[in-house]
């Protein structure tokens, strides 16, 4: 501590750190209990993106007794209030599964004209002709070009998403209108690159990063190109920034109830993030600044076990689970105050 101020903090992902499809994980519950009550700043950071901030929070709040709030929340779809304003009155269209309304997700940050893929399939039929649409009669707002396409979760259904995203990114704006210039005039944003996530099935199950994968073959496929995708969620770094403000606005909160007399510069020299996926958690941590150590857990994505490491994405530390992380930083910084403390000491004693 210094001014009576923490000098580092928590980031935890959740899906394979804390819980496992909805159970929850050994140790996970008392250890955000031991966080929280230390008073040390922490964040939930997240590619999961099937709820809004709010409702992720309540979540949480219930099943780990603890108070958590949006403050504390950063999901694959936060950064996405960054762009908002880009597009004014623009059609943008997303896809993913969600617990809530996708549309009312992007609204919630400041877009204003959304609209779901399958929304606007419906409306050109004729882009999948092995599918039967029900005939929609407001239609002419699907006419409109469209500016972006948002990926913020896997798609339910793949091949009508693949198809008329790939249709949208081959064309103008405006699906029926193929663009001759070889560019991307459609923006595609995509929340989360995780190939494969831990859930009740003995394997991980395909995520949105495999999906865009195979966007990106039948794209390229198509036209000799790559999709150009702007990216969220983690590893990115859009996803790290919103994280650092939110624990830095933590932290400011508590500096004042700090006595003005006792306060010092307070910011974070330590960010320990707790992951267990090595593409995103480990990637994205060791890759956000100097202050970042990542921390992988062994009860997730991660199957190598605590004497070994991942090999693409070296873990600053590799422990069994979120009990193991938490007392292992704790102790760190322990050993880390107290040699302050001895070398304040010896300072002393030389004057």
């Amino acid at each position: 501590m210094s001014g009576g101020l923490p000098e580092f903090g928590f980031v935890f992902d959740i899906d394979g750190v804390l819980i496992r499809g909805w159970d929850l994980l050994p140790n996970a519950k008392e250890s955000l209990k031991k966080v929280h009550d230390s008073g040390v700043p922490y964040l939930f950071v997240t590619n999961n993106g099937m709820d809004t901030e709010d409702e992720r929070a309540k979540i949480l709040t219930k099943q780990f007794d603890i108070p958590v709030t949006n403050k504390s929340m950063v999901l694959n779809h936060s950064a996405l209030q960054n762009h908002a304003n880009d597009f004014g009155d623009e059609l943008v269209l997303v896809t993913g599964y969600s617990r809530t309304s996708l549309k009312g997700v992007l609204k919630s940050y400041g877009f204003k004209n959304v609209a779901l893929i399958s929304e606007f399939a419906a409306c050109h039929p004729h882009a999948l002709p092995n599918k039967k649409y029900p005939e929609v009669k407001d239609r002419a707002w699907a006419d409109k070009p469209v500016a972006a396409v948002v990926v913020v979760e896997t798609p339910e259904n793949w091949h009508e998403d693949l198809q008329v995203i790939c249709d949208l990114l081959r064309s103008t704006g405006n699906i029926n209108e193929l663009a001759e210039d070889n560019k991307q005039h459609v923006k595609l944003f995509n929340c989360n690159f995780d190939f494969t996530y831990a859930e009740h099935f003995h394997t991980a199950r395909f995520g949105p990063g495999a999906f865009i994968q195979l966007l990106d073959v039948l794209f390229h496929e198509s036209t000799g190109r790559h999709i150009e995708i702007i990216r969220h969620g983690k590893p990115n770094k859009p996803a790290y920034e919103i994280a650092a403000k939110k624990l830095q606005a933590q932290l400011d909160a508590l500096a004042k109830e700090v006595p003005k007399g006792e306060q010092k510069s307070h910011k974070l020299k330590h960010v320990y993030a707790v992951g267990d996926n090595p593409k995103s958690d480990v990637r994205g941590a060791n890759s956000a600044g100097n202050i970042w150590r990542s921390i992988l857990v062994c009860t997730g994505v991660y199957k190598g076990g605590v004497k070994s490491n991942d090999k693409e994405d070296p873990a600053h530390y590799v422990v069994e689970g979120v009990g193991e992380a938490v007392d292992k930083v704790f102790e760190i910084e322990k050993q880390r105050s107290l040699g302050r403390a001895a070398s304040q000491e010896l300072d002393e004693s030389k004057k």
